[in-house]
């Protein structure tokens, strides 16, 4: 009897730590909800000024809020055309390397609810901004299902196009942290933005130099953007985030 008695315990206490287990699993399950990101391949880049970015339908059942778009400007020497990532290090190295830093992530189902401020802010990188208007908003549930256009083609300040309302895309301040230069922040080819004495984390953080290239040397600046969704995981109230997509690297108009 006692040896049948003890059997019947230890299944009992077995049974138990399996359904612990179970339940800790799914926890963790709820804790961790996953937002899918924007395939890459649904991105249409043209040239180095035109893209065009289809978002996604419908995230109903998931924590998502916005999207956002993560930047960072080179300086260059070269003029490149047309640019892909078989440019990026004639463009300047920096672009390379943060791009090799970025790709693994790109369409990844295995590097999902990275911390993408982190990432990105580790290299640099900003949150871009729109001009007279939140950026957050306007890419918010309202614009899903359809396509936001990106245009560095006109000979006046770059656009971010929505349903046929166009806004002025405008660089960060860090929240007031860095004062760039020009001060009107837009996206424009001009000595104040790639001079090497204002490439500091005070003034133009948002701005990597190229080395070798003199102030009084013929200079190019490109960007870079990343687009990502967010959301909100309601069990810490902490975000979370969608692998990126790169939108295009966009090279800068020159000052009309």
């Amino acid at each position: 009897m006692k040896t049948r008695y003890s059997g019947k315990l230890k299944r009992s206490l077995l049974f138990l730590i399996l359904i612990g287990v179970f339940s800790l699993l799914a926890c963790g399950l709820e804790d961790y909800p996953v937002i899918d990101p924007i395939p890459q391949g649904n991105i249409t880049q043209r040239m180095n000024n035109y893209a065009s970015v289809p978002l996604p339908n419908d995230y109903s059942g998931t924590p998502f809020t916005h999207f956002v778009v993560f930047y960072r400007i080179y300086v260059s020497d070269i003029l490149q055309a047309s640019t892909t990532d078989t440019s990026y290090s004639a463009i300047n190295p920096t672009l390379a390397s943060d791009y090799s830093s970025f790709s693994t992530y790109i369409d990844s189902t295995t590097h999902v609810n990275v911390n993408m401020d982190s990432l990105f802010q580790g290299r640099g990188y900003k949150y871009l901004s729109l001009q007279d208007q939140n950026i957050n908003s306007i890419l918010s549930s309202d614009a899903l299902g359809s396509s936001v256009v990106f245009d560095f083609s006109s000979s006046k300040a770059p656009t971010m196009s929505l349903r046929g309302t166009v806004y002025t895309l405008r660089r960060a301040d860090g929240g007031g942290l860095f004062t760039p230069v020009p001060s009107d922040r837009l996206f424009i080819n001009r000595e104040e933005l790639w001079r090497s004495d204002n490439i500091t984390n005070q003034i133009n953080a948002d701005v990597a130099n190229k080395s070798g290239i003199s102030d009084s040397d013929r200079h190019y600046t490109y960007v870079a953007m990343f687009i990502a969704a967010v959301g909100i995981n309601a069990s810490n109230y902490t975000n979370i985030y969608s692998t990126p997509s790169l939108i295009h690297v966009f090279q800068l108009p020159d000052q009309w």
